[in-house]
């Protein structure tokens, strides 16, 4: 399992990068199947892979330093597939350029998308969490590389979808 972090392109990623400060404008979970899971405009969803949603962007991958085992790519895998269908939460774009802290109503919300890596970083134990005293909600994605369980692995850009 991997973190993809993607450079998107387009007014909207534009509008996410600026929000959030970041060279980012989206975070995906990339499973050694080619499986990726990921919040998009159509919620919290599975793709068959990367060029899916993100062809033709430039996407840097991290992986943990210490390798996953299978009963916690199964844990990952299981905590993805319980978020699917979630709502894709826009509102929180708000809070980055200020660092508002507003605090989501219920766990049942909707999700910003390097908020889903977190979660799922957090499913697998205090060893794995990827930012320490942090809550999930409030990372945008150019603090996942940050962590320091995790360490760049590769760039690849998808081809894009016709």
């Amino acid at each position: 399992m991997r973190f993809a972090l993607v450079r998107g392109r387009g007014v909207v990623s534009g509008m996410i990068q600026w929000f959030t400060r970041s060279v980012y404008s989206h975070a995906a979970i990339v499973f050694a199947d080619g499986v990726v899971y990921e919040a998009t405009p159509r919620g919290f969803v599975r793709a068959a892979g990367l060029s899916e949603n993100n062809g033709g962007c430039q996407v840097d991958l991290f992986a943990y330093v210490e390798p996953l085992t299978a009963a916690e790519v199964s844990v990952a895998r299981a905590m993805c597939e319980g978020m699917l269908g979630r709502k894709y939460d826009y509102t929180m774009l708000l809070g980055f350029p200020g660092r508002l802290n507003f605090e989501p109503a219920s766990s049942q919300r909707r999700l910003f998308c390097s908020e889903s890596l977190m979660l799922v970083a957090m499913a697998l134990g205090p060893g794995r969490r990827l930012l320490e005293r942090v809550a999930p909600w409030k990372v945008p994605p150019d603090w996942i590389p940050m962590s320091p369980r995790l360490r760049w692995d590769e760039t690849v850009v998808p081809e894009k979808k016709q």
